[in-house]
């Protein structure tokens, strides 16, 4: 079954629903929830779709945050080495960019980018604005040397 969250006022609200949608899967859908159904307070956050949720505010997860860093020093140990699979790495790095920008992760993004040594241009001079033409200049010059 896949994910879903319920925001109820109180605790009590939360184990009276929890009771009724136990019931109706099992006696309508022969099916049980898992056993990591649980109740927590709204001040925690709700860790869902890889962010951790608030009230007023989205953050990343943590193990998201771990994922693009251990993959940055992947990827600039491949390029350092001249085995990178730029368009592949590119498409990888935007796909994360793109989840990354639903929540506050200005910093974090700035910071990763900063760390990509496959974005430079040349030693001096680093592609601090992303832009599309550039990276497809890039992506074109990779393919045209193989």
């Amino acid at each position: 079954m896949d994910d879903f969250i319920i925001l109820l006022k109180t605790k009590k609200e939360c184990i009276v629903a929890k009771k009724k949608i136990e019931a109706f899967l099992k006696e309508r859908l022969h099916l049980e929830l898992n056993d990591k159904s649980r109740f927590y307070p709204y001040k925690m956050g709700v860790n869902f779709c890889g962010y951790r949720i608030f009230t007023t505010h989205r953050l990343l997860r943590t193990n998201s945050k771990k994922k693009i860093k251990k993959n940055v020093k992947k990827w600039n140990t491949a390029y350092s080495k001249g085995t990178l699979d730029i368009p592949h790495t590119i498409q990888s790095l935007n796909s994360w960019l793109g989840h990354s920008s639903h929540c506050q992760s200005y910093k974090l993004q700035q910071k990763v980018l900063n760390h990509c040594h496959f974005l430079y241009l040349d030693h001096s001079t680093y592609m601090n604005e992303q832009s599309e033409k550039q990276l497809i200049t890039l992506m074109e010059e990779h393919s045209n040397s193989i």
